[in-house]
């Protein structure tokens, strides 16, 4: 458990490879829809996870709650049944916490410089 510990973030990274990999070979190679479903799980899970990690790393509570609940959801997703728009909130729960990052230092560098 201590090598765990210590090599947490090489382990997140070489599967975050692995990933990559396995969905550029999904374009040269048919693994089949299980596989392809199965890849597609793994890769938004480890999104959500990051997520869940920036939540925690963020003392802003816009930031932290913005980035828990998308994680939240982006995990959760991939074993929702299928709806008309799962994929549309999917999209907007990657994209809305970058966004925020890009407005809300601005925001607060402003707020200095008056």
């Amino acid at each position: 458990m201590d090598f765990f510990k210590k090599h947490i973030i090489q382990i997140y990274r070489v599967v975050l490879f692995l990933v990559l990999v396995a969905i550029v070979l999904g374009y040269f190679i048919d693994f089949g829809d299980e596989i392809d479903a199965l890849i597609r799980t793994i890769m938004f899970c480890l999104i959500g996870i990051a997520y869940l990690t920036f939540a925690w790393a963020y003392d802003n509570p816009v930031l932290k709650l913005t980035f828990l609940s998308c994680g939240v959801y982006v995990i959760i997703m991939n074993f929702l049944p299928s709806f008309e728009i799962k994929t549309i909130i999917g999209i907007i729960c990657i994209v809305i916490p970058f966004i925020l990052l890009r407005i809300l230092p601005k925001e607060a560098d402003s707020e200095h410089a008056e």
